[in-house]
């Protein structure tokens, strides 16, 4: 329900405050008073184009701002969530600037949002229709919307198909990408394969380089370690020239235990040389062992160095360490297992997809069925109508076509279909219906899917174009008995509809300083019956226009 509307510097108009309540809300008013001008800037809300041509002359930019009030509504509530719009007492206030650079802004609950978001929220709050602006009434996607939410059972129905299509969507996106990725997949599974291969087969110890290299190092120097032992060697054994370490130790040892009979701190020394002995000779023994053991085997740096070639040559393949390399080993085993998987992976989608098809195709069965039953009590419905209404000979019903490939709506085509005259056959409704008949159409729509408007504001502006007398009052009542439904704001000419008004405001031009200015005026009860009596005679209201404006809004509440 729309509460409140600001428009300032909106073409004629310069500064307007309206606050609006439940029921039936009329604005009338001469030709060019504004009334399309009122339209335009609601307009504005539902997220319509805006032009620096709703500029005010000597302004720089427009502001439009509506606050609307809503109770259950949960897909406005989806949206304002999704987009991080906080609500509070269930209140929606949409400001809408626009400068005549062609940059504006909008503001939802002081939240910036797009053009985009503002037309999905304005879509939940207001619902206009004009003679020379159904577009809405023309969109299969409209028809599909209204056919489908003519009974509960029905919305059941599709919100089950469309959940199911969604996943199915999904499924199908997914089986596509790994059909996709198959060349890809064969690829990569080629590649892992050789890492895979080359790294076992070299089976590889952690530390088994750094003992390599060590082998290496001393293999690749034994000749110079070789001539180091002999002089070693020489130097503990003695040669014929000069004793031996061990020779001279020994009698270093004898000459102070005899200097010890003399003095004791020779004993000491005497000591300590045993134990450096002790050591000494412990180290020819290792000398050798390992002189015994050492042997040179160039076949065998060969294979070292070859060896050495490999892991270095893994190295700078796979990581810098064995233990990197075996950490790559072990991810590419883990990938190729995946990999080779999703042949299996894939298998198993294919088939969840035969049965959600399966699945998609029953209850698109089931809603063809229901389709088909909504569209026969429609039909009825409507031609009851649309014979209120003034057109006694017109014939409109939802064209189902089955659905052969699935499809987002569970039906190949639906679309409405529409006849105003006997005989004729009934052909799309966007192809042969005229402005007014459009208009009372878009009028009977909503009359009958009137559970579905609940929580919009219905805005008509001068849909009753055209028609007068008995026809006139029967869309006043239409548009009446909506009202119980959701507000209304309606722009007309015709005094059968002005007389419905709860709330009757008018519309009219000012000059001040030189410049038009709009503005509206909302009517007392007594103002009410003369404007209406104006609508009936002209200018020059009579006594007798008088009592015929009293006699209809009597007749018509």
């Amino acid at each position: 329900m729309l509460q409140s509307l600001h428009i300032q510097n909106f073409a004629l108009i310069e500064d307007l405050h309206i606050v609006f309540a439940e029921g039936v809300t009329i604005f009338t008013g001469e030709t060019g008073a504004g009334k399309s001008i009122l339209l335009d800037a609601i307009g504005m809300l539902a997220g319509k184009r805006a032009s620096a041509e709703f500029v005010r002359q000597g302004t720089d930019s427009f502001l439009v701002e509506g606050a609307f009030f809503f109770t259950g509504n949960p897909a406005l509530e989806k949206i304002l969530e999704a987009n991080h719009i906080a609500y509070d007492e269930n209140q929606v206030v949409i400001s809408r600037q626009f400068n005549l650079n062609g940059r504006g802004s909008i503001l939802i609950n002081g939240t910036l949002v797009s053009t985009a978001v503002m037309r999905h929220i304005g879509e939940q709050l207001l619902d206009i229709h004009g003679q020379f602006d159904n577009r809405l009434i023309f969109d299969p996607s409209y028809h599909i919307s209204l056919l489908d939410g003519l009974t509960p059972q029905l919305r059941t129905v599709r919100e089950k198909y469309d959940t199911a299509y969604r996943n199915w969507k999904l499924l199908r996106q997914q089986i596509q990408q790994m059909r996709q990725d198959e060349a890809e997949k064969k690829h990569m599974l080629s590649i892992l394969d050789f890492q895979i291969k080359e790294i076992e087969e070299a089976k590889l110890k952690s530390g088994e380089d750094n003992e390599l290299e060590d082998k290496i190092n001393r293999l690749s120097h034994a000749e110079k370690i070789k001539n180091s032992l002999r002089d070693i060697l020489i130097l503990f054994d003695g040669s014929e020239r000069r004793p031996g370490i061990m020779q001279q130790m020994g009698e270093m040892k004898h000459l102070f235990s005899h200097a010890a009979a003399y003095d004791t701190i020779f004993k000491n020394m005497g000591d300590k040389t045993e134990t450096i002995t002790y050591e000494m000779e412990d180290i020819h023994d290792e000398l050798l062992q390992y002189a015994e053991a050492f042997t040179f085997d160039e076949q065998e740096l060969d294979v070292m160095q070859s060896r050495l070639a490999l892991i270095e040559k893994l190295k700078r393949k796979y990581g810098s360490t064995i233990d990197e390399i075996m950490s790559f080993l072990k991810r590419a085993k883990d990938e190729y297992e995946r990999l080779d998987q999703s042949e299996y992976t894939l298998n198993v989608l294919q088939k969840k997809n035969v049965v959600l098809e399966q699945s998609l195709r029953e209850t698109a069965g089931q809603l063809q069925r229901m389709r088909e039953a909504a569209n026969s009590t429609f039909r009825t419905a409507m031609q009851k109508t649309l014979a209120q209404l003034g057109l006694e000979n017109a014939r409109i019903s939802f064209h189902v076509e089955p659905m052969d490939q699935i499809s987002a709506q569970g039906a190949a085509l639906v679309e409405l279909y529409f006849s105003a005259n006997k005989g004729e056959p009934l052909q799309p409704l966007s192809k042969i219906a005229s402005g007014g008949e459009v208009s009372r159409i878009a009028l009977a729509l909503k009359t009958i899917s009137a559970d579905m408007v609940k929580e919009r504001t219905l805005i008509f502006d001068e849909i009753d174009v055209g028609i007068s007398g008995q026809v006139g009052l029967e869309v006043a009542a239409h548009i009446r008995k909506l009202s119980c439904a959701a507000q209304v704001l309606c722009i007309t000419h015709l005094p059968q509809t002005a007389a419905i008004a709860d709330h009757h405001y008018f519309l009219y031009k000012k000059e001040i300083q030189n410049r038009t200015v709009t503005q509206i005026k909302q009517l007392s009860p007594g103002e009410h019956v003369l404007e209406i009596a104006r609508m009936f005679s002209g200018n020059d209201t009579t006594k007798v226009s008088i009592e015929a404006a009293k006699q209809l809004i009597e007749q018509v509440h």
